[in-house]
């Protein structure tokens, strides 16, 4: 049975903020009680800077509980991406409950540069996953490359003005989560101009189609949290017809080598078709959806495509219905 009732609406996105010490010392109490759910904070860039707020900051954000998801970052430069990522956990201290990205977007920086400090990251962490802060534009600016080496991308692509995150976000169409570089983007940052109680002035929004449950379990890889591809499998009945990658099944990044090479439409297609499901897109034909989905991919890649995209329980709502309609 669906998780989620037919016609019944898809869950709005939680918000989170990043901040540097552009910031200053964030309240972070108020920053909770505004509606904020989750935060990123800069810790450092290159091998020689840390950021003067990152203790206040790291101590605000653990404060707040189970019911607020901490972040931290490093800002990366080209040179030694090894070098950069033992700089960055030296000065971050236990990060094990942190939601960890890597910021690729400006200095010299670059997806090998990149892919090097998410290596020695992991292998220092236990594999922790890492979200790769690499914006579309400087990704088509250095040269479109494979960021499959991240576990998901937080991509930025900013609306006009300023306001509170959910005034702010209502300007933010649907094409600025599209994939790119073989990896799905799981946070959008759609404006550097948000107001929220508890940092002064103006700050960078994001926001995360899910749960808190589910971006912590993305964030922090407690897979257990979310859809497995061996879920996908029992649904489907398959025999096989995907075949498995080497690495870690519960790692998101292995989890994406199982689709077929026209995901990315497909994985439009089928966020369209939650969308017409949960009734919030008038005048959608959303069995023309289920049709173009069908056509292009086998029930099992269906499945594995479902899983990456969507946050669990809209990923089970989608699989069962495509299920019922196969069986009529």
């Amino acid at each position: 049975m669906p998780l989620v009732a037919r016609g019944a609406a898809v869950a709005g996105p939680i918000y989170g903020v990043d901040v540097a010490s552009y910031q200053g010392n964030p309240n972070w109490a108020s920053v909770f009680h505004a509606g904020i759910r989750f935060a990123f904070s800069k810790v450092t860039q290159s091998t020689n800077y840390t950021n003067p707020t990152w203790a206040h900051n790291r101590a605000g954000m653990l404060a707040l509980g189970d019911g607020f998801l901490p972040g931290a970052y490093h800002f990366l430069h080209g040179g030694n991406g090894a070098a950069q990522a033992r700089f960055f956990l030296s000065k971050a201290g236990d990060v094990s409950r942190f939601a960890v990205a890597l910021d690729v977007e400006a200095s010299g920086a670059d997806a090998a540069t990149a892919r090097e400090w998410v290596k020695e990251f992991k292998a220092r962490t236990g594999g922790h996953p890492v979200i790769g802060y690499y914006p579309r534009w400087y990704w088509e600016q250095t040269g479109r490359p494979d960021l499959s080496f991240f576990d998901t991308i937080w991509q930025s692509h900013y609306v006009t003005g300023s306001g509170s995150p959910a005034a702010l976000y209502g300007k933010a169409p649907s094409t600025w989560w599209s994939t790119f570089g073989g990896e799905p983007i799981s946070i959008l940052q759609f404006s550097s101009s948000g107001t929220v109680s508890g940092i002064s002035g103006q700050c960078d929004v994001n926001a995360y189609r899910g749960t808190l449950d589910q971006l912590r379990a993305l964030a922090l890889g407690e897979e257990d949290m979310a859809l497995t591809k061996t879920d996908a499998e029992v649904v489907w009945q398959t025999d096989g017809i995907l075949d498995n990658p080497t690495g870690d099944k519960t790692n998101p990044k292995v989890r994406a080598a199982w689709l077929l090479t026209d995901t990315n439409q497909q994985i439009r297609n089928v966020a369209l078709m939650v969308a017409a499901l949960g009734k919030q897109v008038p005048d959608v034909d959303e069995d023309a959806i289920v049709r173009g989905v069908l056509a292009g991919l086998a029930p099992a890649a269906i499945a594995a495509a479902v899983v990456t995209a969507l946050p669990a329980d809209l990923a089970r709502q989608v699989v069962d219905e495509i299920q019922g309609r196969l069986a009529e």
